[in-house]
């Protein structure tokens, strides 16, 4: 009995054990099905998911491409009407009242009329536009052929765009960019669209950044972004933050300051942005990396040999003015250097690593006057005060700026605002210069300052406007703003109440040519003359062949109107005496209200019936 029940235990236990060894190798067959259907269907899912994003990269770099096309046929069309504009002008088009050309000028004018104006917030209706078009442009590629199903498709396309404007904001930022020949803009004038296109890339950074960290937070992947690629663009987007930060604050305080930062900031954003997407195979963004350092560098090294070139034997002889100016005469000019252009000046004792633009006043020999504000300008003063005459190394680049050929005009209107007239002196001189004695042209001149004490800054190019043998066709009109006690022989009898302040409405030359109330200069102006030429006589054995303008050899009649310039008429009686056929240019420099001012009155003389009228204001400041 218990060998029979010992037997059945027996095979009850391995019947029990077969069964579950067969249910145990069951199991693993399926568990191994399982874990070969999961890696299956995990490699089709990466598969997939590799695919998709290729098929994003194509759509956004497709996208990014027609968006580059886009911004270069904007840029077509402002090259396209420029040369058309100016094959008009030396064809004589403008001057035609052909009537096959009348609806073109109509069109061309009445467009003028609009554009021309100021606008709050930015330089004139044209410009105004363009930045809405730019804007629109912005919009419409970045939502263009977007997949909607996941919020990380708007950050890639954001991400795209944002690389794509950054290249945008380098090529706005060359000095020596080519549309300043390719177009009427030099950098300067392109100078608030480049700070636009900064606040776009910006905006583009922080929404990049902001949907992809709330996407790997939200799916508990907050490692992805302690990867080296993430921490680089981390970084460049902070860097991106602080550079535009420091533009719209830091710039306004301490200019010299904040272009630090700022080069040192685009340093960094280059090289953060180039880890971030540090693959050509992978993501062709590094293309545009490197696209935007090679434009960069390049500028970098044309303006260093430019530097290096036009340092060699050359010196600069400083001046103290009256009330805060400061002359600088150079041995040599740069080539190309024309009166009314500005150059960018370096001083290595005043400053080793700095170079800070001035317009050119003349440049036989080639001089600077300079108003002192902070910085690099109030050094220079200080040292031209202490050692009046020095002369000191130097060196120039440029030069830059683009403008009208003023002898493409029948009259020329210059209108300037205190140390402004740098740039309207300087256009003064070079047309003179060019003009042969026959010539008919007008110049109207306008200059409003503060004080009696500026206009020794200019006592020698006042000289030459009154006594060049084209004087005659000069209509000098000088005012003083504000009266003060000052040293000057003066009597207030001879001093002409502004147009605006009394009842005399004759603005034409030769009431205020010929008129008998005159002041003589000579107080200050003496002073700092005699400083100015003693100084020279004691170095004439260092730069005898240099003719240097001084402040003044003399006493300077100049007719003089107390008050503010009535600008509206004085320019619509300059534009009235023209005829149909004849062009007039009106070009200022100034503070931002008289250069308002001088577009709006431009604006309403631009009409079908008048002359040509064309308006270049020059920037006030940097």
């Amino acid at each position: 009995m218990s060998s029979t029940s010992t037997s059945s235990s027996t095979q009850i236990f391995e019947t029990t054990s077969s069964s579950v060894s067969a249910s145990t190798l069951a199991s693993a067959a399926a568990s191994a099905s399982a874990s070969a259907a999961a890696e299956a269907a995990a490699e089709a899912a990466e598969v997939a998911q590799d695919e998709w994003l290729a098929a994003r990269q194509k759509v956004n770099t497709e996208v990014l491409t027609q968006y580059a096309a886009a911004l270069s046929a904007l840029i077509g069309v402002f090259i396209i009407a420029h040369w058309l504009h100016f094959i008009s002008v030396k064809l004589g088009w403008s001057r035609s009242r052909n009537p096959i050309l009348l609806p073109f000028i109509a069109f061309t004018r009445a467009a003028r009329r609009i554009f021309v104006r100021s606008l709050p917030g930015f330089t004139s209706v044209g410009h105004a536009i363009l930045v809405l078009g730019y804007v629109g442009l912005n919009a419409l590629f970045s939502f263009y052929r977007v997949d909607y199903s996941q919020p990380t498709n708007i950050a890639a396309r954001f991400g795209w765009m944002a690389t794509g404007n950054m290249v945008f904001v380098v090529f706005l930022a060359l000095k020596n960019t080519p549309l300043a020949i390719l177009t009427a803009y030099s950098y300067e004038r392109l100078n608030v669209l480049h700070q636009i296109a900064g606040y776009a890339t910006t905006i583009y950074m922080i929404v990049h950044g902001s949907i992809y960290a709330s996407y790997f937070i939200g799916v508990g992947r907050i490692s992805v972004l302690q990867e080296d690629v993430v921490t680089a663009g981390i970084i460049l987007g902070f860097a991106m933050f602080a550079s535009v930060m420091a533009g719209m604050i830091l710039r306004r305080f301490n200019y010299e300051l904040f272009y630090i930062v700022h080069l040192v900031l685009f340093i960094l954003i280059v090289v953060t942005l180039g880890l971030h997407r540090p693959s050509f195979k992978e993501e062709q963004t590094l293309y545009a990396t490197v696209v935007m350092a090679a434009l960069w560098f390049a500028d970098r090294l044309i303006r260093f040999c430019r530097l290096a070139y036009n340092s060699f034997n050359n010196e600069a002889y400083i001046y103290a003015l009256p009330n805060g100016g400061t002359r600088i005469v150079l041995r040599q000019p740069p080539l190309r250097a024309r009166p009314g252009k500005h150059c960018y000046v370096w001083l290595p004792r005043i400053r080793a690593f700095e170079t800070h633009p001035f317009t050119i006043v003349a440049n036989d020999p080639m001089e600077l006057v300079i108003n002192t504000y902070s910085g690099f300008t109030r050094d220079l003063h200080r040292h031209a005060t202490q050692n009046p005459g020095a002369s000191l190394k130097v060196s120039v680049e440029g030069p830059y700026g683009t403008m009208p050929d003023p002898m493409d005009f029948d009259k020329v209107v210059l209108v300037a605002g205190g140390s402004g007239a740098t740039f309207t002196f300087g256009l003064a001189a070079d047309m003179l210069r060019r003009m042969p004695k026959n010539s008919r042209q007008q110049i109207d001149f306008i200059w409003a300052v503060k004080k009696h004490e500026n206009l020794t800054w200019f006592t020698q190019h006042l000289d030459n406007l009154r006594n060049h043998m084209h004087a005659s066709r000069i209509a000098l009109k000088v005012h003083i703003t504000r009266l003060s006690q000052s040293p000057l022989n003066r009597d207030s009898s001879l001093e002409r109440p502004s147009a605006s302040d009394s009842s005399t409405t004759d603005l034409g030359p030769s009431a205020l040519e010929k008129g008998p109330d005159y002041i003589a200069v000579s107080g200050p102006a003496s002073s700092a003359a005699t400083r100015y030429e003693t100084d020279r006589e004691d170095k004439e054995t260092n730069i005898h062949h240099l003719d240097i303008p001084s402040a003044s050899s003399s006493a300077t009649d100049l007719p003089i109107i107390v008050g503010r310039p009535d600008t509206e008429a004085e320019i619509k009686a300059a534009v009235r005496s023209l005829k149909k056929n004849q062009r007039v240019l009106i070009a200022g420099c100034g503070p931002d209200r008289l250069m308002n001012t001088v577009r709006n009155v431009a604006a309403t003389c631009i009409s079908v019936d008048g002359p040509a009228v064309e308006v270049h204001c020059e920037q006030f400041g940097w």
